[in-house]
């Protein structure tokens, strides 16, 4: 028979390619709801430091509250694509991750330095809810060197409105240690530059960073 090896070999390309279809579509559909989830924490963390204070709390919950939702669908995502798709998952499929990891620093990122608290590394920490009782337990979610480095860079353009509201509010004070924050943060990832050709969009990231920095810097002049 002319076509037994065609058929044999065309079937094994079926199936992968139908499991990787699967998978792309499954994390596609996952990273909406992260980055809706991410964008509603980040909303609510701006809207914390414009507050009058005694009521931030609300928000900054609200904030903490959405960030550790698209941490734990990231954390379901992540463990359903090692069971269903298998060992080389980031190998494959990471650019569909991207978008949906870098917001997740951006958020976290964000209300690490309103709360003037450290930023995470990779390894996220954050809450979730034990389905046995009400009590949260703590956990971690890992994201890629790349989503880690254009989160962070977004967290620095964020950092520019921070800075912003808080002029506004007259807390010069506080707007200067973002400002601190903000500037030691971009000298860390401006580096990066260097290795535009590795990662897709990271010079006009750095480069939108950077007028975010200088803008600021003259804000508080």
């Amino acid at each position: 028979m002319t076509l037994k090896n065609t058929k044999s070999e065309l079937d094994t390309i079926f199936k992968s390619t139908e499991v990787y279809a699967s998978a792309r579509q499954f994390i596609i559909v996952e990273s909406k709801n992260i980055v809706k989830a991410c964008r509603e924490s980040i909303t609510a963390a701006h809207s914390a430091n414009v507050a009058i204070p005694g009521n931030q709390d609300d928000m900054i919950k609200k904030s903490y509250e959405k960030a550790e939702k698209a941490g734990q669908i990231l954390k379901n995502l992540q463990k359903r694509m090692k069971n269903d798709y298998g060992k080389f998952w980031r190998q494959n499929l990471n650019e569909y991750f991207i978008n949906a990891e870098q917001e997740i620093v951006e958020a976290f990122s964000l209300l690490a330095i309103i709360k003037q608290e450290e930023i995470p590394s990779k390894d996220i920490p954050f809450r979730t809810q034990n389905p046995d009782s009400y009590i949260k337990m703590k956990t971690t979610v890992k994201v890629s060197d790349e989503a880690y480095v254009f989160g962070l860079l977004d967290c620095v353009g964020e950092l520019k409105r921070v800075i912003m509201d808080s002029l506004n509010r007259d807390d010069s004070d506080f707007a200067k240690n973002v400002f601190i924050d903000m500037q030691e943060l971009f000298k860390k990832l401006e580096p990066l530059t260097q290795f535009s050709n590795s990662f897709h969009y990271l010079k006009p990231k750095i480069d939108a960073a950077r007028y975010a920095v200088n803008d600021a810097k003259k804000l508080l002049k």
